[in-house]
């Protein structure tokens, strides 16, 4: 099979399908192969990906597949929102990340969804390194930089959980548009040398980070996953979270982590300080977190999956 994968960066299960598709050629807009393809892959359904996407299958006459990995096109400018709603109802078919998604997509009149998780978690790589009982009391975010990530009231969440575990710290991981947002705001509410800001990390120096933390923290206003938050549970470091993607889909409230139900930041800040304090209870949970992305997201079985689906698609 011949493939075409759009979009702006390489999907990080990219050397594994090849291995299931055989022919796979990565593009970045605007420079497209002139090649036939079996099927063009856009990774979403933007003027700057979908429509190249849209425009190449054409051109080869190749099924087209658009992927949708959150829950973003309301939040996509009026244009945008009318080419990627022109896009959707013409591709093959369109591939939803989480069953929210799918609900949306159907909601507007999309057709032939599927739902396919995006989360490949290398569990022999991302594993718990240290027990909760020799944690220190950190909270971590690892991720995107970016605005519906609500980054800032996290930083505000945190220095409410600061008024009662004294020796709270955060770390946050990433880069992005708001990391000048939040460096600002680290000075302006006085949290000093308790927060630290690194950037992108390579993925071999994540599970010491994660296994040095007592709780992953969520703000997002929505997710498609997140895969971070399976990847600190790999290292059984359990969550404290808005319900968000499909975390909400397949993690329950007080087993795997603690949701805030209620979307309050005074609710998700005392939940953090539970589990700031309570290492027993943190441990359990983060041992069901574990189990969970080991049954849901463990790397080969979830891309196998993945793979297959489209050689369906392909007719192969």
């Amino acid at each position: 099979m011949k493939v075409l994968m759009v979009g702006r960066r390489k999907s990080v299960a990219f050397r594994d399908l090849q291995r299931y598709w055989g022919e796979v050629d990565f593009a970045k807009p605007p420079r497209l192969p002139v090649k036939r393809y079996d099927l063009v892959i856009a990774q979403e359904p933007t003027i700057r990906i979908g429509v190249p996407a849209y425009l190449a299958a054409r051109l080869t006459g190749a099924k087209l597949v658009i992927e949708v990995h959150g829950d973003y096109l309301e939040a996509l400018s009026p244009p945008q929102r009318l080419v990627a709603r022109y896009l959707l109802r013409r591709a093959s078919h369109v591939r939803a990340v989480n069953n929210s998604v799918a609900e949306k997509l159907a909601s507007i009149g999309v057709k032939n969804i599927l739902t396919i998780p995006a989360i490949y978690i290398d569990t022999s790589v991302f594993k718990p390194l240290k027990p909760h009982i020799d944690r220190p009391r950190n909270i971590i975010y690892a991720g995107r930089l970016v605005r519906e990530k609500n980054l800032p009231l996290l930083l505000k969440v945190f220095r409410r959980v600061r008024e009662e575990v004294k020796d709270a710290t955060l770390t946050i991981v990433g880069e992005g548009p708001e990391k000048p947002v939040l460096r600002r705001l680290v000075k302006e509410l006085g949290l000093g040398d308790s927060v630290k800001l690194y950037p992108w990390m390579p993925v071999s120096s994540l599970p010491r980070l994660y296994s040095d933390s007592a709780v992953f923290a969520l703000t997002s206003s929505y997710e498609g996953g997140p895969r971070a938050v399976f990847e600190a549970g790999a290292c059984e470091t359990p969550f404290a979270a808005f319900p968000v993607g499909i975390l909400r889909e397949v993690a329950e409230d007080g087993r795997h982590g603690l949701f805030a139900e209620d979307w309050k930041p005074e609710t998700l800040a005392r939940n953090l300080t539970l589990l700031l304090t309570d290492p027993k209870l943190r441990e359990e949970m983060g041992k069901e977190l574990r189990k969970l992305t080991l049954k849901h997201f463990e790397w080969r079985k979830t891309i196998k999956n993945y793979a297959q689906k489209y050689l369906e698609l392909a007719g192969n």
